[in-house]
């Protein structure tokens, strides 16, 4: 766990879900944590050191890209783990990579320029691991993706839920080639100048896009404000900021009960992800919850409450064990 100050807090609790899109953006965050520029870039520039911060910059909505994700789950003998886990996150497509308790031990995203993509990289993977128990869980909706910690204490145990969605029937944009080479940069970790997107609209020059700063910003405050950025911020190590502990929720729901358990599950704070996915025949789930504490018990506790607001039966938690694999999907990198 990182030594974090009461700036790095209050800094972090920001910059996760709305780093500002602007010509200075750490003079915008010194006004809403109450201190000056150079302490905030200073701040920022320690957590990046320590590793608590692993990157600033654009997560990308994969269908609003023309892309298509699932999650999937391996059932792997546990001599074989480091084989298979190793051989999946060769992938460029598998972007998180998780051993959890369970017996489908292996957790993977996956994604891709199409579903018929994702099915033959999934037969790739049965056929050179020998194991054809694999699970392809496709969002159906979507009630929560905020990874977005509080490290400062001030918000509610429950808050108020997004709308839904359904992904598989989410409108796609079409970029231009100067759109495109702004999105590959995006991807990347930002520069770490004081100003950041002017520095994008020169490495974009430097590369033959004849753009400005301001378009730079516009372009990217756009693709946050209609979704095509699903978030703009810092992607964290939960481990070095106390959260040592995360479980995904899996539970059965009733068909008719689906968008109104989902909302439940949604407001709480403590839950990251929360997504309807379909069943298997060896898998009856459909609901699952990313939930996050600093220990076990607070993950228990969640879900106790989890279950005493939806009225559900007790849930599987799968507990991260290790991680294999993390990291952001490249776009347009064909």
């Amino acid at each position: 766990m990182a030594e974090l100050t009461d700036l790095d807090k209050r800094v972090l609790t920001e910059i996760q879900a709305h780093f500002p899109v602007a010509p200075a953006p750490y003079a915008v965050l010194a006004e809403r944590v109450g201190a000056t520029e150079a302490d905030v870039h200073a701040s920022v520039l320690t957590m990046k050191r320590d590793e608590v911060i692993r990157r600033i910059g654009a997560i990308f909505d994969s269908h609003r890209l023309g892309y298509r994700s699932t999650l999937c789950a391996i059932a792997v003998p546990r001599e074989r783990v480091d084989e298979v886990a190793s051989l999946i996150g060769c992938y460029p497509n598998v972007t998180h990579n998780y051993l959890r308790e369970d017996r489908y031990n292996i957790w993977f995203t996956l994604i891709a320029e199409s579903a018929q993509r994702i099915e033959q990289i999934l037969i790739e993977i049965a056929a050179a691991t020998r194991i054809e128990d694999i699970l392809d869980l496709p969002a159906i909706r979507l009630f929560k993706i905020r990874v977005d910690f509080d490290l400062t204490g001030s918000r509610e145990g429950r808050g108020e839920a997004p709308p839904i969605m359904k992904p598989a029937e989410t409108e796609a944009v079409t970029l231009s080639d100067d759109e495109k080479a702004l999105a590959r940069l995006l991807q990347d970790d930002l520069p770490e100048t004081l100003t950041p997107f002017a520095d994008l609209a020169a490495r974009l020059r430097d590369r033959g896009v004849d753009v400005t700063e301001e378009w730079v910003i516009e372009r990217t405050a756009a693709w946050v404000e209609n979704g095509v950025i699903r978030r703009f911020g810092a992607a964290i190590k939960h481990h070095k900021t106390g959260f040592a502990s995360n479980a995904m929720g899996v539970w059965t729901a009733p068909e008719d009960r689906i968008e109104e358990v989902g909302a439940i599950m949604a407001s709480f704070e403590e839950v990251s992800h929360c997504y309807e996915r379909p069943k298997a025949p060896t898998w009856p789930a459909n609901m699952y919850t990313m939930i996050h504490g600093r220990s076990r018990e607070e993950c228990e506790d969640v879900a106790r409450r989890i279950r005493e607001a939806t009225g559900l039966p007790e849930p599987r938690l799968l507990y991260s064990v290790r991680e294999f694999k993390k990291t952001s999907m490249r776009y347009f990198a064909e």
